[in-house]
């Protein structure tokens, strides 16, 4: 709309933009970069700080800064991940407790049977850290956020089959690779 000014620099525009946006954001770099939690919250913290320093450079609306957004959490993920490959840090390190809540496991459950389920889940988790960041970002996308495929096709630049057949062969993959106890 003429006069309107573009979602990120106006500041209460870029505050809307904000809360209609950090809770997936903060899902979306959880599900790539596993934990621990307080990095989580810095790396998306960091994705509206760069993104409120670039603003002035952005051109788009609305859909645009949420994709740009995006971009920018992928990169802090991956340079995130450079970083600790530099400094050795064992994945299963970053395996975070906090990810275990009643919105993961059954609290239904009786106290043995909720250790096990915790205890695969971690398992699980262990095994989709240990993904391609491009495929896991896939599973995130689709699994955590609950995209439809067409989204996650237009958001990775794929073809809609191709994002579907790649996310039946992770599936695939993850059930042979996950011990059955």
């Amino acid at each position: 709309m003429p006069g309107n000014p573009p979602p990120l620099q106006d500041p209460e525009a870029f505050s809307i933009l904000y809360a209609r946006t950090h809770l997936v954001i903060f899902r979306f770099v959880y599900g790539l970069h596993g934990g621990p939690v307080q990095e989580v919250e810095d790396l998306a913290s960091e994705t509206y700080m760069r993104a409120w320093r670039g603003r002035s450079r952005f051109r788009g609306d609305e859909e645009d800064a949420f994709r740009w957004l995006f971009t920018i959490a992928r990169h802090l993920v991956i340079d995130s991940h450079r970083r600790r490959k530099s400094h050795r840090e064992d994945d299963n390190d970053l395996l975070d407790d906090t990810m275990l809540d009643e919105s993961f496991v059954s609290t239904q459950e009786k106290p043995e049977e909720l250790a096990a389920s915790r205890e695969q889940f971690k398992l699980l988790w262990a095994r989709v850290l240990k993904l391609p960041l491009e495929k896991r970002e896939l599973l995130v996308l689709r699994y955590m956020l609950g995209w439809q495929v067409k989204q996650i096709a237009d958001h990775v630049h794929m073809q809609e089959n191709t994002v579907s057949v790649t996310l039946r062969r992770i599936l695939e993959q993850l059930r042979r690779d996950f011990p059955l106890t």
